[in-house]
């Protein structure tokens, strides 16, 4: 609950710095504009100011200007992070898998590590790809299920022991060098806590390791496909020269 807590409040901090960049801007310009010019001066020579007062329009005025920056702000710092009710709201597709857990099986109701190799799997066809999003701790039907039962079978039951297990997993079966590549976001969805998992594309091949065995995935539609390691050369010769 404490990483949570700090995730929220690093949302926050972008909201209020985001204020402070601009306030500092519109008080600059707003300085530059009053040195430029006597516009009490100006609006005395306009119709309207027979009715209302200068000092009364400069102060509207403000406070309009004011109302807008916030809003804006806060319309531009809402829309930095990424909402996870909308992506789940957006479905499965090419760029976007849900996964009920990372490891805890509700169906056998124990630890199974296939589901392990499969959000791996995911992982590593995303970086073979164009990139994309799993969600962990959303069911195929798009409904928030949680990671609490994942937490209970770890032995840091918490967020922190979430990641660790999952860079235990990443380093051990795709390759540490492509960690900085995926980047998990944490946050908590009707209660239930969901982990974001973003996945930038590999500027090199990446292989699932299991074992003895390397394999090779990439994402066809929503669903992942493995490739044959003699169609793997022709596949990567496709991938365009900015990768």
């Amino acid at each position: 609950h404490m990483r949570l807590q700090v995730l929220r409040r690093d949302k926050l901090f972008v909201v209020f710095r985001n204020l402070l960049v601009v306030e500092a801007l519109f008080y600059l310009t707003f300085l530059v504009l009053a040195l430029a010019a006597d516009w009490g001066d100006v609006y005395e020579g306009l119709a309207v100011s027979s009715y209302v007062r200068f000092e009364v329009v400069e102060f509207f005025l403000l406070i309009l200007s004011q109302l807008g920056l916030i809003t804006l702000v806060f319309v531009k710092s809402l829309n930095e992070e990424k909402d996870i009710e909308e992506i789940i709201k957006s479905g499965e597709h090419e760029k976007l898998e849900f996964k009920t857990s990372l490891r805890w099986d509700i169906n056998q109701n124990q630890v199974n590590k296939e589901l392990e190799k499969a959000v791996m799997k995911t992982v590593t066809a995303f970086l073979n790809s164009d990139g994309g999003c799993l969600l962990i701790g959303v069911n195929d039907k798009g409904v928030p299920v949680g990671l609490e039962n994942d937490f209970v079978s770890l032995v840091k039951k918490d967020v922190d022991g979430f990641e660790n297990h999952f860079n235990n997993l990443f380093n051990n079966m795709i390759g540490a060098e492509f960690r900085r590549l995926v980047k998990l976001t944490f946050d908590k969805v009707n209660d239930k806590t969901v982990c974001l998992t973003e996945v930038e594309p590999s500027y090199k091949p990446v292989y699932l390791k299991i074992g003895e065995n390397e394999d090779f995935y990439i994402r066809t539609g929503n669903a992942t496909t493995p490739l044959k390691m003699s169609e793997v050369a022709t596949y990567i010769s496709s991938w365009r020269p900015s990768r």
